[in-house]
């Protein structure tokens, strides 16, 4: 009887009885969005990504200068809320970029052609644009194109166009070619982003933003061709698009300290709106803007534009009303709380 009470006790330690059976999932996580091609009418071949949840918020993301369709992936450390919130994005990826071949002659309207086959294909007819820094101009002519087909209009840091002081628009193509070298062919000079800024908040932002550089320039063994980034560069000193009285509301965001993209970008684009305008303007803030403010975006673009999103006392929550960094309480900041919380990751 004690060698069978024994037995019992030794079997209850090996197969302990509150073991739960794995559970074994049925489909693959997600490893990144898909890259897709579409052959256009006109014979070119386009690429571009679609987070493609059915029924969703459509979203038209345009990436900055030099960033492929997987540009929208940078963003991707507040795909939680997206997902919540239930905004699909889709990007198409622009000339000499990523998969993209390069054509000298292509054009702003180039661009918009695509795009529009792109969601003619996807059976997406209205669609929230969203831009940010160098690609706002390509905005302006999506707006100008097609307006009756936004739902809402966003520019985050995003140009109308470059000054005509700026040297870039006194440069050649050779020139700019030549002064782009160095960071074309090195990715983390490319996207070098302030210390103090959304790098020291996103664990792993840097290094993301680097392995974008090296998509746009090096993924289909272009061995960093800087054509397409100069031509980028380059059509920025081209006329701002014709945008006149766009109807849907259209929202802003600048940093009223940033170098290269200041809050007077956004004035000419609001001056071309018709509709409601909100303009989100952030004191003490630099180009950084479009990702910091990144969970304000989507709050706007899922209809939720009336209201400001703070953290007071470790807790995230929507107030109503445009409210400006100056009018918090002591100790509130914009956005979730995890702009407060989270520090830089020690080496």
């Amino acid at each position: 009887m004690i060698l069978r009470v024994l037995a019992l006790a030794l079997l209850a330690f090996a197969v302990p009885g509150s073991a739960q059976p794995i559970a074994f999932p049925d489909h693959f996580d997600p490893i990144g969005t898909p890259l897709q091609s579409l052959q256009t009418r006109e014979g070119r071949i386009v690429h571009y990504t679609d987070t493609g949840e059915a029924g969703w918020k459509p979203m038209l993301f345009i990436g900055g200068v030099g960033t492929s369709a997987r540009a929208p992936e940078l963003v991707a450390f507040l795909d939680t809320l997206r997902r919540r919130l239930k905004v699909r994005i889709i990007a198409v990826e622009r000339n000499g970029l990523g998969d993209t071949a390069y054509d000298p002659a292509w054009t702003f309207a180039d661009y918009t052609n695509e795009v529009r086959q792109v969601l003619d294909r996807l059976g997406i007819q209205r669609f929230a644009l969203v831009a940010i820094s160098g690609g706002g101009a390509y905005a302006g002519h999506i707006v100008a194109a097609m307006p009756e087909r936004l739902t809402s209009w966003h520019m985050l840091a995003a140009i109308a166009s470059a000054p005509a002081s700026n040297p870039v628009c006194a440069a050649d193509q050779a020139e700019l070619e030549t002064l782009l070298a160095p960071q074309v062919g090195a990715p983390r000079v490319f996207w070098a982003l302030p210390a103090d800024g959304v790098v020291a908040k996103v664990p792993g932002f840097a290094d993301r933003a680097a392995d974008e550089g090296a998509r746009a320039f090096f993924i289909a063994g272009q061995h960093g061709d800087i054509r397409g980034v100069a031509r980028e560069y380059r059509r920025l000193c081209d006329a701002p698009a014709p945008v006149s009285a766009f109807p849907a509301p259209a929202y802003f965001y600048y940093g009223e300290i940033d170098p290269l993209v200041p809050p007077s970008q956004g004035e000419f684009w609001a001056n071309k709106v018709a509709g409601k305008v909100t303009f989100r303007r952030y004191p003490g803030e630099g180009h950084d803007v479009q990702y910091r403010h990144w969970d304000q975006l989507l709050l706007d673009v899922s209809g939720h534009g009336g209201q400001t999103l703070v953290c007071e006392h470790g807790r995230a929550r929507l107030v109503a009303g445009l409210v400006q960094p100056a009018q918090l309480a002591v100790g509130a900041t914009l956005g979730i709380c995890a702009w407060q919380t989270q520090r830089r990751e020690q080496p």
